[in-house]
C-alpha cells in the first residue's frame, strides 16, 4: 500500500492531497480481478494512520509477530521477532517498540537504520485474531527498534490454523542457519507439510515515504497448499480474502518476495528469497479448488534455520473452511485422469477363495496413487467394446502409497465380476476414479468389534490392516474382534492372513463361524462355531464393556445384528455398516424431511431427446430412465459412488434418503432423486 499522509499533515498545507490507498500493483490486481471501484472506495477507511487502542493491546500480548524487511540489496525477507509477552510495547498510537533483534536480522544485514521501511503482520494463534502493521524505523538505540506507524489495519481469521503457543525461554538457543536447496531432504519435508507460511513482498521503486509498498502476510490452507514443482519453484494457491492484494499487488509492481517457512513441530524454518509471478490460467486455478489465482515462485536464495520460533506444543485446529480447499497432490492427481478416471494396470492376480479374487492395481501412467483411508471404496471403470461398465469395490488393504488391492467375488450373473475374473489379466487395464465412503473406523480409544459376512470381509481386512499400521507407528493399541462369518474353508478368504495377524498380536481376537463346513474343516482349527452368526454366539464371545460396531456383509446377515444390538441398548451412534448395494439399517430419524411432491412430473433426458411421465410409482429419476428405455450410468443405486451423476439442466429434485455423497455444483444423483416440481430435465 502506499503511504497516505496524516489529517495534520494536510492542515499545515490545504494544498495537499491524500493519495489514493492502494498503489499501481494492487490497483492493476484488483482490476484484474474485477473489484468494484465502489467497494475499494469502502475499504479506504478500513486503513488507519495510527492504531486503534484494540491493535496496541494486540501487539503488546502478543508472544510473536513477523516482520518484512530489506536487506542492502533491496530484497524483502520475512522474519519472526518473538519473547515474552510485552516485548512489543506501543506507548503511543502511531509508535510500536520491539524489545530485542528480530530472527536473523544480523545475518541477514536487514536494513534497520533511520527510515528503513518495515512492515508487521501478528497473529493471535490461539483465536485466529489477526492486525497488520506498516511503517518506518525511527530509532534503534538501547535494544529497542522504535517503528513510526503509517498505516495499521486489521484483517479476516480466514486460513488461520489455531495453536497453543509455548512461551518464549528466557535464555532462547541461538538461531542457526544453513544454506540449502528444493532437493533438501528436511527442507522438502517442511514446505509440503505446511499448512501455514509467513510472506514479505515490496513494490517497484526506492519506497520513498518509508513504507511505500512494503508489506508482511499470511497465507494457510491444508498441508500441500504449497508445492515444490518438478523445474525447482515453488507455486501457492491465493484464496479469496480482503481484495486488497498487498501481498499480490507487490507481486505485480516488483516480484521480489520472501517466505518464512515454519515447523511448529520443532522450532525449525525455511526462509527464501526469490521472484514471484501471478498466474491467471483459468485451467491451472480451477484445478486448484479453492484457488483464484496461483503465485509461483522462483527461489534465489534458501536456508534452512534452527531455533527460528518457540516451539508449538499443540497440534493445530484448522480453519474450518479448508474443507472447500485443495492440496498440489489433489491438483496433480486429478490433470491425470479423464472424466474423473485414470487408467491403471493389473498387477497381479490372487486368489483368496473359491469365489474371490484380488487384484492389485498399479497406475499405469506411472504417477503416484490418490491417498485412501482404510474402508472406503474404489469406483472403477471397464471397457468392453464399446460400452462403459462402472461399479465400485471395497479397497481391501490399508494405504500403502504403491497400489489398491481390490478383492471381488464372481457373481454367477454379474457382467462386472465375470470378465474380471474370467477376461482380464496381468497387465491389462481398468480405469479408476477417486476412493469414496464414509464406511471407516472412528478415532476413538473403544474397543473395535468386526462384524462380516462372506465379501464382507473386504473393508473389515482393509481396517485392520490400516489398525496394524496404526499401532507399529506407534498409536496406542484397541483391543480388535475380528468376527467372520462364511459358509466353510472354500469360501473363506485372507485365512493365513488373518492367522498370523492373529499370532503376532495379543490385542487381536480372531473368530471364525461357519454355516456348512467341508469334511476337512476341523472345529476349533480352521474355525470356532458352526452356526449362523446371532446374538447368543456374541453374547459368549464379547466380554462386558462399551465396543464400536462395524458390521459389513448380507443384507439378511447385517438387519439381524443390526436389530439385536439395538434390543441390547447399543447406541445407534455405535454401530457402523456398510452395504454393497442399496439398502440402509437407519431408523425413522434418519430420514431427510419430507416434502410435498407433485401427482405427475414431465421428465426430459435432454441427450437422447426423449421423455416420461413420473408419478410416485415411478420411483427416482435413475428407474424412470431405465423405464424409459435408456441405459444411465449407475453403481451402488443408493448414492455412496457418484457414477449416476449427471447434470441438472433445469428445475428441482428431492433426495428422500440423503445420499452419502454431495453431488457436484449442478449435477443431480439419479439413484436416489426425484422430482420436485412439474418438470425436470436431466443430461442422459
Amino acid at each position: 500500500m502506499l503511504r497516505y499522509l496524516k489529517a495534520s499533515d494536510q492542515e499545515d498545507d490545504p494544498m495537499k492531497k491524500v493519495p489514493d490507498v492502494f498503489h499501481i500493483g494492487e490497483s492493476a490486481v484488483q482490476a484484474r480481478a474485477d473489484i468494484p471501484d465502489t467497494w475499494l472506495k469502502q475499504t479506504e477507511s478500513f486503513v488507519r494512520t495510527e492504531m486503534p487502542q484494540q491493535h496496541r493491546d494486540f501487539f503488546e500480548n502478543l508472544p510473536m509477530l513477523f516482520l518484512a524487511l530489506l536487506d542492502r540489496t533491496g530484497r524483502p525477507w520475512c522474519v519472526p521477532a518473538f519473547g515474552a509477552p510485552g516485548f512489543v510495547v506501543s506507548p503511543a498510537p502511531d509508535r510500536l517498540e520491539l524489545r530485542g533483534t528480530p530472527v536473523l536480522a544480523n545475518e541477514l544485514e536487514l536494513e534497520r537504520s533511520t527510515g528503513a521501511s518495515v512492515g508487521i503482520v501478528g497473529i493471535d494463534l490461539t483465536n485466529r485474531r489477526r492486525n497488520r502493521m506498516n511503517g518506518r524505523v525511527q530509532d534503534t538505540s538501547g535494544g529497542i527498534m522504535a517503528i513510526q506507524v503509517d498505516q495499521s489495519f486489521g484483517n479476516c481469521p480466514q486460513y488461520i490454523q489455531t495453536r497453543a503457543l509455548s512461551a518464549a525461554p528466557d535464555d532462547p538457543k541461538r538461531t542457526s542457519r544453513r544454506q540449502a536447496n528444493l532437493r533438501d531432504p528436511e527442507v522438502r519435508r517442511i514446505i509440503e507439510a505446511s499448512d501455514t507460511f509467513f510472506i514479505a513482498s515490496r513494490a517497484a521503486g526506492s519506497l520513498v515515504g518509508g513504507s511505500a509498498g512494503v508489506d508482511a502476510s499470511h497465507r494457510g490452507g491444508r498441508p500441500g497448499f504449497l508445492g515444490v514443482n518438478d523445474d525447482g519453484t515453488l507455486s501457492f494457491p491465493d484464496f479469496s480474502g480482503n481484495r486488497f492484494f498487498n501481498t499480490l499487488g507487490n507481486i505485480e509492481s516488483d516480484g521480489r518476495v520472501s517466505l518464512f517457512i515454519p515447523d511448529f513441530e520443532t522450532g525449525c524454518a525455511v526462509l527464501l528469497t526469490g521472484r514471484a509471478a501471478i498466474d491467471w490460467d483459468s485451467a491451472r486455478v480451477a484445478s486448484f479448488q479453492g484457488a483464484e489465482r496461483i503465485v509461483d515462485v522462483v527461489p534465489d536464495e534458501i536456508w534452512h534455520a534452527t531455533a527460528a520460533l518457540p516451539v508449538i506444543a499443540s497440534a493445530p485446529e484448522p480453519w474450518p473452511g479448508l474443507d472447500s480447499t485443495g492440496t498440489w497432490t489433489d491438483a496433480r492427481l486429478a490433470a491425470l485422469k479423464t472424466d474423473g478416471y485414470r487408467r491403471f494396470e493389473i498387477a497381479a492376480k490372487r486368489k483368496e477363495s473359491d469365489n474371490i479374487t484380488s487384484f492389485y492395481l498399479k497406475p499405469a501412467d506411472g504417477g503416484p496413487i490418490e491417498p485412501h483411508v482404510a474402508g472406503q471404496f474404489l469406483p472403477i471403470r471397464i471397457r468392453k467394446g464399446d460400452d462403459a461398465i462402472l461399479r465400485s469395490y471395497t479397497i481391501s488393504q490399508g494405504p500403502n502409497g504403491q497400489d489398491y488391492r481390490l478383492s471381488i467375488k464372481r457373481e454367477p450373473r454379474g457382467l462386472a465380476s465375470r470378465i474380471l475374473h474370467d477376461e482380464l489379466d496381468n497387465g491389462d487395464i481398468i480405469e479408476v476414479g477417486s476412493p469414496l465412503g464414509d464406511f471407516v473406523l472412528d478415532d476413538g480409544t473403544q474397543p473395535i468389534v468386526m462384524l462380516s459376512g462372506g465379501v464382507g470381509i473386504t473393508p473389515m481386512i482393509a481396517m485392520l490392516d490400516a489398525q496394524v499400521a496404526a499401532v507399529q507407528g506407534g498409536a496406542p493399541q484397541r483391543e480388535v474382534y475380528f468376527i467372520h462369518a462364511t459358509q466353510n474353508s472354500a469360501t473363506q478368504a485372507f485365512t493365513e492372513e488373518l492367522v498370523a495377524l492373529a499370532r503376532q498380536y495379543d490385542w487381536l481376537h480372531l473368530f471364525i463361524a461357519y454355516s456348512a463346513p467341508l469334511k476337512g474343516d476341523k472345529l476349533g482349527d480352521t474355525h470356532d462355531t458352526e452356526e449362523r452368526l446371532s446374538m447368543n454366539v456374541l453374547a459368549k464371545l464379547l466380554p462386558f464393556g462399551g465396543f464400536q460396531f462395524y458390521l459389513c456383509g448380507p443384507e439378511i446377515f447385517m438387519r439381524s445384528l443390526y436389530s439385536g444390538l439395538r434390543e441390547i441398548g447399543v447406541d445407534r451412534s455405535h454401530i457402523h455398516y456398510e452395504f454393497f448395494g442399496a439398502g440402509d439399517l437407519g431408523e425413522s430419524e434418519e430420514i431427510t424431511p419430507t416434502v410435498v411432491l407433485p401427482e405427475r412430473a414431465n421428465i426430459r433426458f435432454a441427450r437422447s431427446g426423449v421423455q416420461a411421465e413420473w408419478t410416485h410409482q415411478s420411483g427416482t429419476l435413475l428407474e424412470t430412465a431405465e423405464a424409459a428405455g435408456l441405459k444411465p450410468n449407475y453403481n451402488c443405486r443408493s448414492g455412496k459412488c457418484g457414477a449416476c451423476a449427471t447434470r441438472l439442466v433445469s428445475g428441482a429434485v428431492h433426495y428422500q434418503r440423503r445420499p452419502v455423497i454431495t453431488p457436484g455444483k449442478g449435477e443431480v444423483l439419479t439413484c436416489c432423486a426425484v422430482p420436485m416440481g412439474e418438470e425436470v430435465q436431466i443430461d442422459i
